[in-house]
């Protein structure tokens, strides 16, 4: 059992040095002896747990898209408006973003490598909830029902596209990223809603549970 739990701390310890030293530094950038010397492990331990680089970085992709997999599910709560639960999910893509290196490497990696595997498709992932989040929103009346064709696409790419910006410029200030937000979606409200910005929707981040 210890040796197990030992291994484990290992490879969490390999996956998340992997991360960072992908995100710094890409993954053509990025050799083994970076990730061991980041990790602290030897090359010996490096291969128990990884045959690769490649290995790893998958390893790293598969982190990022269960992560965002809970992220969306969580947000799907019964009772909710589903045009909250789209803000809500916005919101919680951002703090994913500026916590966890795993998931702003996998957006890296979408960007610099084709080769990623269809099953960690993010942009995918994102698309398609999106999708979903916007579809019942019409249904509950919650958005004008004189949207234009592909208005989830563009809901989609335009959340997800400017909270990784806000990642990529390095905000550093803990409520400033969270308030760009809330900006962007009283601008987007007033696009969606029959009650245009007024509409009863937060617009800030939820509270976190243990605030509640």
């Amino acid at each position: 059992m210890v040796k197990q739990e030992r291994a484990e701390r290992t490879l969490r310890r390999i996956i998340t040095a992997a991360a960072d030293r992908f995100e710094e530094n890409g993954y053509s950038g990025t050799s083994l002896d970076d990730i061991t010397r980041a990790a602290g492990v030897s090359k010996g331990a490096f291969y128990f747990h990884f045959a690769s680089k490649k290995q790893v970085a998958d390893a790293v992709l598969e982190h990022s898209h269960g992560l965002l997999e809970d992220l969306i599910e969580a947000s799907c709560a019964p009772g909710v408006p589903a045009l909250q639960q789209l803000i809500d999910l916005t919101h919680g893509l951002n703090r994913l973003l500026h916590t966890e290196p795993t998931v702003r490497t996998a957006l890296r990696f979408h960007r610099e490598r084709p080769d990623v595997e269809p099953g960690f498709d993010h942009y995918t992932m994102w698309n398609e909830a999106i999708e979903q989040l916007l579809g019942h929103a019409a249904e509950q009346g919650e958005v004008r029902a004189d949207l234009p064709g592909g208005a989830a696409r563009v809901v989609a790419m335009v959340t997800l596209f400017s909270v990784e910006s806000l990642t990529l410029r390095r905000v550093t200030r803990d409520q400033e990223p969270a308030r760009r937000v809330t900006d962007l979606w009283n601008v987007l409200l007033a696009a969606l809603s029959p009650g245009g910005p007024d509409a009863l929707f937060r617009t800030a981040a939820p509270e976190p549970c243990e605030a509640r």
